[in-house]
């Protein structure tokens, strides 16, 4: 009968005779004694523990439950004895029988990933390892299959989820076929640190041979941050005059004529919100985004080239662009709302004159005065495309259609039309707008502007003069006759090149922005 101990190797919990663990706890000893001295010693003892802890197991049985004296014997015949492998001082011969003594048991080989050599997933490195043979090999297979086959991508991916990876010096060894000892470990363990030692050293030297390309990184990122900066205060430096000439110093550059010249960014502000309460926000919004991109651009600018970077800079900035942004929503809804407001048209007509002739002369009404020396002014005083006075706004030019009269006479008809963000509302708007019209024999003369309210704001206010030509009759305007009747058989005006477009310009016909002194724009090729 013999005593036994609990002995707990690497978590694994075994019954050994204690005479057994006797020689066991001594050949630790003097492994720890012999490696004392070398690097990765630490490492080297686990992995002979794990490899203890692996052959203990494998002794055991459902018939055999303790680990006895010939079982732990065996196991250190298999490691080696270390002080015949790690004796500094023995000699080389018994080195070598040591290490042929210990090796005639050669340890198992398993398929496992080599991720310490990987590409990808260290599979081919893995299958190179367990079949030994070049991985150049495994990888050219793998890229054939792929290419021709179409099943080495997955197939590559089942094998990395599906192959261990290796998690010890063990590992490593079965995956190379090599037998497990502690000379084997100890190879092993002074190789892998010999692997991270290289690339350390590579990672060191390529440091030093890249330091003098990072001054120059350096130099050169300094450079393009202060050219940057330099650009954005000048950038900041523009902006600050147009705003302050512009926005602050109402510069009146908008070719709107009023009473005193043409208008500033305020006054067309004035002409184009719904409201005074929207014009003072866009006052606030224009200051507010304004100001705080000019301050940004300015001090991001001065911070590339000082190196002004902290923590107070940085909340400034922030600032700064919040500031620019909330300005800038402002304005987009102002712009938003005046849009709604143009969204619907209302639109209203009547017809001012009916006439029994053969030819009417359309000729403008000019605005002549008469001046104290004598001299009319003929002139309508269009040197812009509007004209804004304190209580009214004033349209140059307006338009004209020519539709075929259902009887013999000429039927001339006003029509009015303005937008707004409701049809009722703009109707309102158009019965505002004032249109001078008058029949004089023959002719008709036309007030080439008209006029409305300037609270109405500007809401694409129109004035359409619609004349009805009767069979056979025509209109002399600007040098030109419009008439509807049948062209002559083999004769084709110029302007009609197909019979659609024939047949639409009998029905009626779009003079175009009628301005009175030989100067209008045509909005139709049929014109």
């Amino acid at each position: 009968m013999k005593k036994t101990v609990s002995v707990n190797i690497k978590g694994s919990n075994f019954l050994i005779e204690e005479d057994a663990y006797e020689l066991l706890q001594d050949y630790l000893d003097r492994l720890k004694n012999a490696l004392k001295n070398e690097s990765g010693s630490k490492e080297i003892i686990e992995d002979v523990e794990l490899r203890i802890a692996e052959l203990c197991t494998e002794k055991l049985s459902e018939f055999q439950t303790v680990v006895e004296m010939e079982d732990i014997e065996d196991i250190l015949n298999t490691l080696g004895d270390p002080s015949m492998y790690l004796d500094e001082d023995a000699e080389e011969s018994t080195q070598e029988k040591a290490y042929e003594g210990s090796s005639n048991k050669s340890s198992e080989r398993r398929l496992f990933r080599d991720t310490e050599n990987a590409v990808i997933g260290g599979v081919c490195q893995g299958i190179a390892n367990f079949m030994n043979i070049d991985v150049v090999v495994i990888r050219a297979i793998f890229l054939v299959i792929l290419l021709f086959a179409g099943f080495g991508f997955p197939l590559y991916v089942i094998l990395w989820i599906i192959v261990p990876k290796t998690k010890s010096t063990i590992d490593r060894l079965r995956m190379k076929g090599r037998p497990i000892t502690v000379e084997s470990v100890r190879e092993e363990v002074e190789s892998a640190a010999e692997k991270l030692k290289n690339k350390s050293n590579n990672f060191a030297s390529n440091i030093r041979e890249n330091e003098n390309t990072k001054r120059r990184l350096t130099t050169l990122g300094r450079v393009l941050a202060i050219s940057a900066g330099v650009i954005l205060i000048l950038w900041g430096l523009s902006w600050l005059v147009m705003f302050l000439i512009f926005i602050i110093g109402g510069f009146q550059f908008i070719p709107i004529l009023s009473e005193d010249g043409m208008v500033s960014v305020t006054e067309l502000g004035q002409l184009v919100l719904a409201s005074p309460d929207d014009v003072t926000l866009a006052w606030f919004g224009l200051l507010l985004g304004g100001f705080s991109i000019i301050l940004f651009l300015l001090l991001l600018g001065t911070s590339l080239i000082f190196r002004l970077r902290n923590r107070w800079m940085n909340l400034t900035l922030g600032g700064l662009f919040t500031g620019a942004l909330i300005g800038g929503i402002i304005c987009a809804y102002l712009g938003f709302k005046a849009g709604v407001d143009l969204t619907l048209e209302g639109e209203v007509e009547k017809e001012v004159a009916t006439m029994c002739t053969d030819q009417l002369t359309l000729l403008p009404e000019l605005n002549a005065t008469e001046t104290k020396s004598g001299f009319n002014v003929k002139s309508n005083g269009r040197n812009g495309i509007m004209k804004i006075g304190k209580k009214e706004i004033q349209m140059y030019g307006i338009d004209i259609l020519y539709r075929e009269s259902k009887d013999s006479l000429f039927h001339i008809h006003q029509n009015f039309s303005a937008r707004a963000k409701s049809n009722t509302k703009g109707v309102k708007r158009a019965e505002r707008i004032e249109h001078d019209i008058r029949m004089v024999g023959d002719s008709l003369y036309l007030d080439t502007d008209y006029r409305f309210p300037r609270e109405d704001k500007i809401r694409d206010q129109r004035v359409l003069i619609i004349i009805d030509i009767p069979e056979g009759g025509t209109v002399l305007a600007e040098g030109r006759e419009i008439t509807f009747t049948e062209p002559e058989e083999g004769k084709v005006d110029e302007d009609e090149e197909d019979d659609d477009d024939k047949k639409r310009t009998r029905r009626q016909r779009k003079h175009g922005r009628f301005f009175g002194d030989g100067d209008y724009e045509h909005h139709h090729r049929h014109w």
